[in-house]
């Protein structure tokens, strides 16, 4: 959930809070506990401390409603935290500019693979894990600098609620993802990795589509 979603959710929590509390009516009473005088004295209904103000339930939603709407603002909190954390020392245009943008900076895409083993049974398989994404090596590029830069975007998805239309191909906005830099030769392998079996062909997708976009260039105007 994004932090606008979060925010979003308190708000309402809190509305419906104050809705609750205005039905809450602290002197009400049920008619059957009100004492009654002489012969009928004897048919007074058992007064239940949990039915004596009919109106009681009204100040316990309320107080539901609070905590959720305290849980939510606090989640927003959190995810407001690590992104500032996290890009914290990146330049502004790295931090608005997913690394994967630069895709003219891009050397190679290939599927990242998990082999599946089952001790005593030997080789079971394997399965899409994500992408490597390889980077050529430029000017104040390193392993250090480009993970500071993802770890940014991974935490400024996460704030967005990963849904991020504007970067459409970026492999970082997706949910569960993890990203490792390692130095590769002259260039940088970045290793992009989901657990979610449809998340890990969704990265590969992604970071195919934007060699291929890279290659082909601008689109013509017309």
């Amino acid at each position: 959930m994004s932090v606008a979603r979060h925010e979003r959710e308190a708000d309402a929590h809190a509305r419906s809070a104050e809705a609750h509390e205005e039905q809450f009516d602290p002197d009400a009473d049920t008619r059957g506990c009100f004492r009654a005088a002489g012969r009928r004295a004897e048919r007074r209904v058992i007064c239940w401390t949990s039915v004596r103000n009919p109106t009681s339930v009204h100040l316990a939603a309320a107080e539901a409603h609070r905590r959720h709407a305290a849980d939510h603002r606090a989640a927003s909190a959190a995810l407001r935290e690590a992104e500032r954390r996290a890009c914290t020392g990146v330049a502004p245009d790295d931090r608005d500019i997913s690394p994967f943008e630069h895709a003219e900076d891009i050397v190679s895409v290939r599927a990242l693979r998990t082999v599946r083993q089952i001790p005593g049974r030997g080789f079971r398989g394997s399965r899409t894990a994500g992408a490597v994404v390889t980077f050529r090596a430029v000017e104040g590029m390193t392993v250090e600098s480009l993970q500071r830069v993802i770890d940014c975007h991974l935490a400024r998805s996460a704030a967005l609620g990963h849904v991020v239309p504007e970067l459409p191909n970026c492999p970082l906005v997706l949910r569960g993802v993890r990203a490792r830099v390692s130095s590769a030769d002259d260039a940088f392998a970045v290793a992009i990795r989901s657990r979610d079996a449809r998340v890990a062909r969704e990265i590969v997708s992604r970071a195919r589509r934007l060699v291929a976009a890279a290659a082909n260039g601008p689109a013509p105007e017309r």
